[in-house]
């Protein structure tokens, strides 16, 4: 493994920061998430794709297709549902009875905490050697924490998954266009069936075909055509499952839940334009950048950083890092298009999936950003307080209503009255008080460490502290901005149906 003896060290408490608590609410219903989960039972138990005889026992929601023929199916594409059928038949085996809460756990273990564990390893082992060890651990750390990963990877909306399938085929693609090595074509066959399993989770990532169809166009050039057809032959596996489940439940390899949703307004936007996707108009754009809700300046605001920074003086580059950063542009401008307004979020969660393409630049640009002290102490203040509204997000109520300002309406009166998630630290009983700060300090605690191994300077400890005060007025700011007009009826509800009592 790449890098020092001690960087498991990190990884683990990484790990544990990410799945420590577990955030569920019997009564609330995940639209996203339930038809997977129903999904999985049906596959287990009948050998159905379809949920009709789980959805009149478990209400699905809203997140659901009725097919020409009748049977009701998620209206998402099935990729996340197979760690869930994993956990559901596990829990078969352990339990005479799966309980809902035991069977989401697990399949939000494998669907969503897993794959951002693995995608820690991957990146850490990828690039610590090529861009340096401390520079990959706190771009990792900082993209992980200090963004809406950390909330995704505590639920099962299929964003990890996507994430970890995006960032580790379009790596290994791009490896094997940049050598002539004897194995590059097994390892642009594999790259591509990695990146194309990314669309059977969410449709949406399909898009990175173009920055990746470019690269490989260009590359092509120089290592010839053979990978590059080896890597189109290795999309064709799980793109052609994907249409035979679209054929066999409504109908048409081209027709998708989407196309059929049980809401009409679902439906109606995906009638429009290609699935739904049009030119960007000024509400989504409001929406999806500087809402308190779903804003990437307001939740990812170290992402932008890494993008302009990376823009900037972009020719001097590592081609893998331009790559990525042109994956999570185009992915950007996607999610500003998409006609899908509100729904349960944190931050613009269609993005989530190309926010790990940002590590190898990230691991470029965080050291250039050390060497100046003013724009290394804004660093270290959003990073701080993203990383702290982001953590109070994933382990207290990662369903976050799009509307009004949630951090001061729900997140921090739900730490003042004291609540706290079921946690694996207190063996899901719910009775050890305080397991809510472990992973609250680690997911602050992380990045802070790892900055401070890039900043080395006489000034490190100034810039430091300027940087805490900096994210503690950021923070102060940020629960200033309007409210919710129903935010108190809102908060009552929340703690009606809290999670342990």
């Amino acid at each position: 493994m790449a890098g020092p003896p001690r960087a498991w060290t990190w990884i683990l408490l990484l790990a544990v920061a990410l799945g420590a608590s577990f955030p569920f609410f019997a009564r609330l219903m995940n639209a996203n998430e339930r038809p997977r989960v129903l999904q999985a039972m049906a596959l287990v138990d009948r050998g159905t794709w379809a949920i009709d005889e789980e959805a009149a026992r478990i209400d699905p929601g809203i997140d659901v297709a009725r097919a020409p023929g009748g049977g009701l199916y998620p209206n998402k594409p099935p990729g996340a549902t197979v760690p869930a059928v994993i956990a559901y038949a596990a829990a078969s085996v352990v339990m005479e009875e799966p309980t809902l809460r035991a069977t989401t756990w697990g399949a939000r273990v494998l669907g969503a905490w897993l794959p951002t564990v693995l995608l820690i390893v991957y990146a850490w082992r990828r690039f610590a050697g090529e861009i340096g060890a401390a520079a990959t651990r706190a771009a990792i750390v900082v993209l992980v924490l200090a963004t809406p990963l950390t909330a995704y990877a505590h639920v099962l909306f299929g964003h990890s998954l996507a994430a970890l399938c995006v960032f580790v085929g379009v790596t290994e693609v791009a490896d094997a266009l940049a050598t002539g090595a004897a194995r590059a074509l097994r390892q642009a066959f594999v790259g591509g069936t990695i990146a194309a399993t990314a669309v059977v989770v969410e449709y949406g990532v399909v898009f990175v075909a173009l920055p990746l169809g470019v690269y490989a166009l260009l590359r092509a050039r120089v290592v010839g055509w053979k990978p590059v057809a080896a890597a189109l032959l290795g999309c064709a596996p799980p793109l052609v499952a994907l249409a035979l489940y679209h054929d066999a439940a409504f109908g048409s390899p081209w027709s998708t839940g989407y196309h059929h949703s049980v809401k009409d307004e679902f439906a109606a936007i995906h009638a429009k334009g290609l699935l739904g996707l049009e030119w960007p108009q000024l509400g989504d754009v409001i929406e999806d950048l500087v809402s308190p809700w779903g804003g990437l300046l307001v939740w990812a605001p170290i992402a932008v950083i890494v993008a302009v920074a990376g823009i900037a003086r972009v020719r001097e580059r590592r081609a893998i890092a331009v790559l990525h950063l042109s994956v999570f542009l185009v992915m950007l401008a996607i999610t500003l298009g998409l006609r899908q307004e509100g729904g349960w979020r944190v931050g613009p969660r269609y993005l989530v999936a190309a926010l790990p393409s940002l590590i190898p630049m990230a691991a470029i640009v965080l050291p250039e950003l050390a060497k100046r002290p003013i724009a290394w102490a804004c660093t270290w203040a959003v990073v701080l307080c993203s990383a702290i509204t982001n953590a109070l997000a994933a382990n207290l109520f990662p369903h976050l209503l799009p509307v009004g300002n949630p951090l001061a309406d729900l997140l921090v009166p739900l730490v003042i009255a004291g609540h706290e998630p079921w946690s694996v630290l207190d063996l899901g009983t719910g009775t050890v008080p305080g397991t809510l700060l472990v992973p609250l300090v680690l997911s602050v605690a992380l990045p802070a460490w790892a900055l401070t191994k890039l900043d080395a300077g006489p000034r490190a400890r100034t810039i430091m502290l300027s940087g805490v005060l900096g994210a503690a007025v950021l923070f102060a700011i940020a629960m200033q901005l309007p409210g919710s007009p129903t935010a108190e009826d809102d908060l009552d509800a929340v703690e009606r149906i809290w999670e342990p009592k």
